[in-house]
C-alpha cells in the first residue's frame, strides 16, 4: 500500500501552505534581491530563452545569501507586485520540473538542483515559483555551447554566473576565491561532527566495557560449544555471573543466561517485550499520545525516551543474531517479538494526534531494521521468513497484517523527528535509525562498515513489500518497495550493487517470489516512493546488477 498522502516539507524547509504564503509575502514587498527574481512567464521554445533561463538559475546556485534558507526562488507569473498569472508557460509543473531538469543535465555541470511548485489564485490565475537549492557543489558552469540568433544570450562552455544584489553577472577569480572558502568550510563541518560523534562512541565504548554487558557477552560466546555439548558450568561459576549480573539491565542478564535453560532466557525477553509494550500504550505511560510539532526540545526527549527504553532489547536482539549461531535461541527471540507486533490502540477517553499513534510504532521499527541488518550482515535469511511471518495483530481483534506496514503506519511521526533535531531529511525515522545502530551495535559487525551493512539490510527489507504485493496479485504500477535512505544517499550504491552480483543463496531464496520479478518492480517503481519534494538519486537497475551475478 502507498504511504497516506500528505504534504512534506523534504527537500524544500517548507510545506506548499507555508511556501505559498511566503511568497505572497514576497510579491507583495515587490522587491528582487540576490536570490530572488520575477518572471512574467517561463519559456524554452527558443535557444535564447532557454540560454537565460539557464544562466537564471545557475547563478542562484552559485550565489551563497542567508536570506531564504540560501534557497533561490525565481517566482513566476508575476509583474509589478501583482499575480499575473500564466499564459504561455507550462501549466503542469511536472512538465515543467522535467524539462528544467533535462535543460540543467544538458548545458550545466554540476546540474543544480531544483523543484517546482505551482499555485492558483481564487480567481483561477495560475503561478508558481522555481526553487534553487543551496548547494555546495559550486561553481555551475555551461559545458556545453548554447548557439543564438542574439549573440548576446549565446553561451559558451566553462562560462558561469553569479548574483550580485538584482543583477546576474559573470562569475570572476574573487567569486571563486569566495566560493573555495565557504565550500572548504561545509566540506569541513561533517569532519568536525564525525570527530564528536567518534568521541561520543568512544566514549559509551568504555561505559558498556566497564559493566559487566561484554563480560558476560565474551562468557556467553564461550559457553554456547558446552550448552551445545550437554555441559553446563559449575554452580559457583553460575553464582559468580549471577551476584555480576545484580541490579543489572537485560543485555547483561541475557549474556549470563546464555548459559542457562532457554526458558529463563525467554522469559526474560518476553518480560522485556511487555515493558515496552506497557511503556507504549499503558494507561500510565510517560509518552504523549498528542505531541505537537514547534518544541524541538520536547520532542527530541521524547524520541531519546523511545531509544532508551527499547535500548536493552534491541541489544539484545543483536547479540542473538550476531553471536548464536546454532539459532539456540531464536525461538525465544521471535516469541518476544510477537509481543511487540501489534497496532498502536489507543485508550479510551485519551486525546491524541496522529504523530502520537504514529511515534508508537517507532520502536518495532527500529527492531526490524536491527534484524535485518545483523542477519544480512550474517547470512541468516532463514530468520528474516520467520520474522516476516509474524503477523501484525489489532488488539482485541482477529484482524491481522504484515509486519512490514508499520512502515507505513508511523509515516506521519516523520515530521516530528524532523521538528525534533531541526532538518530536513526525507527519512528521517531511518536516518535516526542508521545513527542508533551504528552507535549501539556497529562495533559488533566487524565485517562490514556502516555503510554496508546498513544499506544491505535496508534494501532486503524495502523489496520485502514488492515480495507482499506480488503475492497479493497488485498491479504492477503499485508493486512498491518500503521507503528508506537507499532513495537519496548515493553511498547507497556499491553496498547494494555488491549485494545484487553477489547474490548469497540465502537471499535469492528469501521471499516468496522470483528475485528476479522482484528486481523488475523495484526499477519500475522505486521512485514512486520518494517524499514529496524529494528527489531520488537511484541511478542503478537492481534487475540488471543481478543478471551480472
Amino acid at each position: 500500500m502507498p504511504p497516506p498522502k500528505k504534504q512534506m516539507k523534504g527537500i524544500l524547509p517548507w510545506d506548499n501552505s507555508e511556501l505559498e504564503g511566503l511568497l505572497q509575502g514576497v510579491i507583495a514587498h515587490g522587491t528582487e534581491a540576490a536570490k530572488v527574481d520575477f518572471k512574467a512567464e517561463v519559456e524554452t521554445s527558443t535557444s535564447e530563452q532557454k540560454a537565460e533561463l539557464l544562466k537564471d538559475i545557475s547563478a542562484f546556485a552559485n550565489t551563497y545569501d542567508g536570506s531564504y534558507e540560501d534557497f533561490g526562488l525565481l517566482i513566476y507569473g508575476v509583474q509589478r507586485k501583482e499575480i499575473t498569472g500564466i499564459t504561455r508557460t507550462e501549466s503542469d509543473t511536472d512538465k515543467l520540473q522535467n524539462t528544467i531538469d533535462q535543460l540543467l543535465r544538458t548545458y550545466i555541470s554540476p546540474m543544480p538542483q531544483t523543484r517546482v511548485v505551482g499555485f492558483e489564485t481564487s480567481t483561477g490565475q495560475k503561478w508558481g515559483v522555481i526553487a534553487i537549492v543551496p548547494s555546495n557543489n559550486k561553481p555551475h558552469m555551461f559545458f556545453k555551447e548554447i548557439q543564438c540568433q542574439n549573440p548576446k544570450y549565446a553561451r559558451k562552455r566553462g562560462e558561469w554566473f553569479v548574483r550580485r544584489g538584482t543583477t546576474t553577472d559573470p562569475g570572476l577569480p574573487e567569486d571563486l576565491t569566495i566560493i573555495t572558502q565557504r565550500q572548504s568550510e561545509l566540506l569541513l563541518e561533517p569532519l568536525r561532527e564525525s570527530i564528536r560523534n567518534l568521541q561520543s562512541r568512544v566514549a559509551n565504548t568504555e561505559r558498556q566495557y566497564r559493566s559487566s554487558l561484554f563480560k558476560l557477552v565474551t562468557r556467553a560466546v564461550q559457553a554456547l560449544p558446552e550448552v551445545l555439548d550437554g555441559k553446563s558450568k559449575r554452580d559457583e561459576d553460575i553464582g559468580n555471573d549471577i551476584g555480576e549480573a545484580l541490579d543489572m539491565n537485560l543485555p547483561d542478564r541475557l549474556k549470563q543466561k546464555l548459559r542457562t535453560p532457554k526458558d529463563a532466557l525467554a522469559e526474560d525477553l518476553v518480560i522485556e517485550a511487555k515493558a515496552i509494550q506497557n511503556f507504549l500504550d499503558g494507561p500510565e505511560t510517560e509518552l504523549p499520545w498528542a505531541p505537537m510539532l514547534g518544541n524541538a526540545e520536547v520532542n527530541k526527549k521524547i524520541i531519546e525516551m523511545l531509544e532508551e527504553k527499547t535500548l536493552a532489547f534491541q541489544l539484545s536482539v543483536a547479540t542473538i543474531l550476531l553471536n548464536d549461531h546454532n539459532g539456540i535461541y531464536i525461538n525465544a527471540l521471535l516469541r518476544a517479538i510477537k509481543i511487540l507486533a501489534k497496532t498502536a490502540e489507543i485508550p479510551s477517553g485519551v486525546g491524541y494526534n496522529q504523530i502520537g499513534k504514529a511515534l508508537r510504532y517507532y520502536p518495532l521499527g527500529l527492531v526490524i531494521y536491527t534484524i535485518f541488518i545483523c542477519s544480512v550482515a550474517t547470512c541468516r535469511g532463514d530468520i528474516l521468513q520467520q520474522v516476516l511471518n509474524i503477523p501484525l495483530k489489532r488488539q482485541g481483534s482477529k484482524f491481522t497484517t504484515s509486519i512490514i506496514e508499520i512502515f507505513f503506519y508511523w509515516h506521519e511521526a516523520k515530521a516530528l523527528f524532523n521538528d525534533a533535531f531541526a532538518q530536513r531529511w526525507c527519512e528521517p525515522m531511518a536516518q535516526r535509525i542508521r545513527q542508533i545502530i551504528d552507535d549501539r551495535i556497529g562495533e559488533m559487525i566487524i565485517d562490514f562498515t556502516d555503510s554496508e551493512y546498513f544499506f544491505r539490510g535496508e534494501f532486503v527489507l524495502a523489496l520485502t513489500h514488492i515480495d507482499t504485493d506480488i503475492t497479493n496479485a497488485e498491479n504492477v504500477e503499485r508493486r512498491l518497495p518500503l521507503p528508506g535512505l537507499y532513495l537519496y544517499l548515493s553511498e547507497a550504491y556499491d553496498p547494494i550493487a555488491e549485494l545484487l552480483i553477489e547474490c548469497p543463496d540465502w537471499f535469492d531464496k528469501l521471499y516468496a517470489n522470483s528475485l528476479h520479478d522482484i528486481l523488475i518492480a523495484f526499477d519500475q517503481n522505486a521512485h514512486k516512493m520518494a517524499s514529496p519534494g524529494c528527489v531520488t538519486t537511484l541511478s542503478f537497475k537492481a534487475a540488471e546488477l543481478y543478471q551480472k551475478k
